[in-house]
């Protein structure tokens, strides 16, 4: 039944992502990218490789309703990569303890830190690699940070609104 709620939760984020969130360009250089949540919430108990597949996947699903040549999925499988090590630094647990973490369980502060420095990380990638190059490298800070907040800023509600629901 997990496994059923988790595909639908893909599915539904990536359609978001791509129906709905792709068309908001605020100033040039605000998109938020909330598949992202996708990575953010799963499991801590799946195995390192099947979060790598699933992270490159979901890149991958992005990229190609985008046509983006696969900085999504790049951006992403790097998140799928680190995504062990900023929980452990985040919730301060080791080892066999992660695994039986769940994100949720975590408090508020400590999994807005942890989203925001995934996020912050996945887009500097992401449009680094859209531009593939140091030369405009104000442009690529100005769109991470501004699309990093954007992007905060929706995981921040729906968090609250999981927070919420859980009391």
């Amino acid at each position: 039944m997990e496994i059923v709620k988790q595909i639908a939760r893909f599915i539904l984020l990536v359609l978001l992502q791509v129906l709905v969130f792709n068309n908001y360009a605020f100033l040039g250089y605000m998109n938020p990218y909330i598949y992202l949540l996708f990575l953010l919430y799963l499991p801590t108990s799946i195995s390192r490789s099947g979060l790598l597949i699933i992270s490159f996947f979901l890149g991958l699903s992005i990229d190609l309703f985008e046509n983006t040549g696969g900085i999504h999925a790049s951006a992403s499988l790097f998140i799928g990569f680190i995504r062990p090590y900023l929980l452990k630094a985040v919730s301060q647990r080791q080892g066999d303890d992660l695994s039986s973490f769940s994100i949720r369980d975590m408090a508020l502060p400590n999994s807005l830190i942890y989203s925001a420095s995934a996020i912050f990380i996945h887009h500097f990638i992401m449009f680094w690699l859209e531009e593939f190059s140091f030369k405009n490298f104000t442009v690529v800070l100005l769109r991470t940070i501004y699309s990093s907040i954007f992007t905060l800023v929706f995981v921040v509600l729906i968090q609250l609104w999981n927070f919420r629901r859980r009391e």
